[in-house]
């Protein structure tokens, strides 16, 4: 396989960025950043000089830490109860955060607490503007207003009083509830105000509540954020303190195994006083009737007995519990001195303070002895360790008082055993002699007392429970407010100055971001460096931009020559454009790559590009430099130098190729000194074959000795490889580039055509550059 040649001067590698090209479009489309600039900071500077001043309260709660894993989750729960939705609403309402006054004097935001002393407001206050009007007189009137889009219904007069009673007692309406303040000494003759959707403000309000913890984990700051300083700091304290009671009720209410049976046993029971109240109300739906006189006193009994029974038998399952887990602790053995367990000491003490050894007289006793020879224990492992001779003879005093204990429980069980039995016969026969009356009234009786009896049981286990949790919880956590919240004396958004003047900054740089952007999004090639680092090829000359204005709506002929007109090199006047084509041909001329060039090829990747005009431009500067110039038209599709020179189409190229004629009768001479034109001739379907022929090889050979330079016009790449196909059999190739119309990805697929024939490509043209891409001459004369 054969190779390309190409320029082998230095080119700068595919990854390279030309930051130029950016520059140069930050430059030109000055009026596109200015416009973004300016469409983004004026409504930005608006918005900052209208923003209402944001004021942020702190306070700060010390409480110790926690102990065991079930207070840390009694933590995380109180916090997602202070930004939970229902507590969010009882803020809202309680604190009446629904409410937003308008400012009643001038160049001043309203200030909530001059006008209410208190306000709140409940579920669903009813939402609207409303004005409160003081005619002067020591009277208040409230009304509400019509919509703005109803402008036709009457005010609604809602209150009339005296301001000094409004002081002093509540006034309510409209789900609203309020007290106004003695704060101002004269109160305005109108003050206005909104209430706002409440769901809306609820959301409104947990967007603003901010919570954290410091790094030590006993300090917790809540942060609050709203426009009225004194509301702010208040809803902040208030928030503390309601964290503060839900903390005490509920952080370690739950903890420890004997809470958890507590626990179990409270929701039995209130399961069964449900269940009975239940059945109750359905029966006396149902029969409408009154406990009889005559079942009285048996009812009494039996629910006396009843309750004794359970009572009995609660205590026994709880000591049957108490039992297992001593069981579980000593793992059926013999308990070590050495290695006394403290659980284990804890449910013997639980033992002992249940309800069923309050009045005996040997747990009495086993308990004193107990706790003495405990504290004694403790001390003696305090002061010295466990291994301790004189900690292991107390330790085994105390073993013997477990197993004195366990005689105690056993005779109480006997006891209890026994009880159970007679109540249990005492219960029957109380029931055997109800079942004596009618049917009816002793099932309604039945059902009164079992409503009543199951629910002093939920009262007794509740009342345990709660003692048991209140104290738990007092013993786990001790929690107070470090720092109240004060009202802040500046809001937080009070710098409007640098807030403004960073958005006006940020929207100057998005201007420019947009606009390199759009110069990165566009593939097209604009630069010298684009196409060095895209095409591998030099850049051999620039040429400035010509405006052909409407071109495109002609036909071939008509653009040819206006393409005449603006030829720029058949005179010697020295113009830019003119000045660019002789610096191209001194490129071509003097190309260390491409050596001496007798024959040239010039092509483009697509129609448009500036070809055929580049090669006539071309072909003039060399004339000019007294060369003896043939410029060949072999466009045989749609060529047009023929129009652009004003000479006969025909004969021309393609009549030589294809009729054999002499090559003199298809020269012909131009009004340009030593420039001479083949013309395209007839147009033909496929020129290719001809333009590889035997043929087109006569032609080179012959002009050769007559000319010191041709040059061929070759169709665009895309259109047809006739280019590639001459370009095999000339000297050297040129690539025009139209500057914002060749693709990168187009040239750059055209450009593989030649990697795999022996053509040369000395390097490209730039045709239509801007000024800032064009010949370095072109400032000169425009100086």
């Amino acid at each position: 396989m054969e190779e390309s040649y190409f320029e082998d001067e230095e080119i700068q590698g595919e990854g390279s960025i030309d930051i130029t090209r950016f520059w140069r479009a930050i430059l030109k489309k000055w009026w596109l950043w200015s416009i973004v600039t300016m469409a983004v900071s004026i409504p930005w500077v608006l918005f900052v000089k209208a923003e209402k001043p944001i004021y942020q309260a702190t306070s700060i709660i010390q409480f110790q830490q926690f102990d065991g894993q079930t207070s840390q989750q009694a933590l995380q729960y109180q916090i997602q109860r202070l930004t939970s939705r229902s507590f969010a609403e009882e803020i809202v309402k309680e604190m009446g955060l629904v409410l937003e006054v308008e400012s009643y004097i001038e160049n001043r935001p309203p200030v909530r607490h001059e006008i209410f002393s208190n306000f709140s407001t409940s579920g669903s206050p009813v939402t609207g503007k409303y004005v409160m009007r003081f005619p002067g007189d020591g009277t208040m009137t409230l009304y509400k207003l019509p919509p703005e889009d109803e402008p036709e219904i009457a005010e609604q007069k809602l209150h009339f009083g005296y301001v000094k009673d409004d002081i002093d007692s509540l006034v309510t309406v409209n789900g609203l509830y309020f007290k106004l303040a003695n704060k101002l000494p004269v109160f305005p003759d109108e003050v206005f105000f909104n209430i706002k959707n409440f769901r809306s403000s609820v959301s409104s309000f947990q967007d603003r509540v901010n919570i954290n913890f410091g790094r030590t984990g006993s300090i917790m700051e809540v942060t609050l954020n709203d426009h009225d300083p004194f509301l702010v700091a208040e809803m902040t304290n208030r928030l503390a303190q309601i964290y503060i009671r839900e903390t005490v009720v509920v952080t370690k209410g739950t903890e420890g195994q004997y809470g958890q049976l507590l626990r179990e046993r409270l929701d039995s029971a209130e399961q069964k006083m449900r269940a009975a109240q239940d059945a109750l109300s359905q029966y006396r739906a149902l029969h409408g009737m009154d406990l009889a006189a005559e079942l009285k006193k048996l009812n009494t009994d039996l629910t006396r007995y009843k309750e004794n029974y359970e009572i009995l038998r609660d205590n026994n399952l709880a000591l049957t519990q108490l039992k297992k887990k001593i069981k579980t602790i000593n793992g059926g053995g013999e308990i070590n001195p050495e290695e006394l367990n403290t659980n284990l000491r804890d449910i013997y003490h639980q033992i002992l303070e249940l309800s069923i050894f309050e009045n005996d007289v040997d747990a009495k006793l086993a308990l004193g002895k107990f706790e003495r020879y405990e504290k004694k224990y403790d001390d003696q492992v305090r002061n010295t360790s466990e291994k301790n001779k004189k900690s292991i003879e107390f330790a085994t005093e105390l073993i013997a008082i477990f197993k004195e204990i366990d005689a105690v429980i056993e005779d109480k069980f006997g006891e209890n055993k026994q009880e159970l039995r007679q109540l249990n016969e005492t219960i029957s026969s109380i029931n055997f002699q109800l079942k004596k009356h009618p049917k009816k009234l002793a099932q309604y009786t039945r059902l009164e007392e079992d409503e009543k009896n199951a629910r002093t049981i939920w009262e007794i286990q509740k009342s345990s429970y709660d003692k048991f949790a209140l104290t738990s919880a007092t013993e786990s956590t001790k929690i107070s407010i470090m720092d109240e919240a004060i009202p802040p004396d500046f809001p937080i958004n009070r710098n409007k100055k640098t807030k403004a003047a960073v958005g006006v900054i940020a929207s100057f740089f998005l201007g420019i971001v947009i606009v390199i952007g759009i110069e990165f999004l566009d593939k097209s090639l604009k630069s010298v460096i684009d196409v060095k680092n895209n095409l591998k090829v030099n850049v051999l000359g620039t040429i400035p931009d010509i405006d052909f204005e409407d071109l495109n709506e002609f036909q071939d002929d008509e653009k040819a020559r206006l393409v005449d007109n603006q030829l720029v090199t058949h005179n010697y006047s020295p113009t830019p454009i003119g000045e660019a084509y002789r610096s191209l041909r001194t490129s071509i001329m003097f190309s260390k790559a491409a050596g001496r060039v007798q024959t040239l090829v010039i092509t483009s990747i697509a129609p448009g590009d500036g070809k055929s005009f580049t090669a006539a431009n071309l072909a003039i500067t060399m004339a000019q430099h007294k060369s003896n110039t043939l410029l060949v038209d072999t466009d045989l599709r749609r060529g047009v130098l023929h129009n652009t020179f004003g000479i006969p189409k025909e004969p021309g190229f393609s009549t030589y190729l294809t009729n054999n004629i002499p090559i003199p009768e298809v020269i012909q001479e131009t009004h340009i000194p030593n420039l001479s034109v083949v013309s395209c001739g007839a147009l033909i379907p496929n020129p290719s074959e001809l333009l590889g022929s035997h043929q087109m090889k006569r032609f080179l050979d012959e002009v050769r000795r007559r000319f010191d330079l041709i040059i061929f016009d070759t169709p665009p790449l895309n259109a047809a490889t006739d280019a590639v196909v001459i370009g095999t059999q000339v000297d050297a190739n040129v690539l025009v580039v139209r500057a914002g119309k060749t693709q990168r990805d187009v040239a750059k697929q055209k450009m593989e055509l030649y990697h795999h024939v022996p053509a040369k490509i000395i390097g490209a043209i730039l045709n239509g550059a801007g000024e800032e891409y064009a010949h370095e001459g072109y400032s000169y004369y425009h100086y």
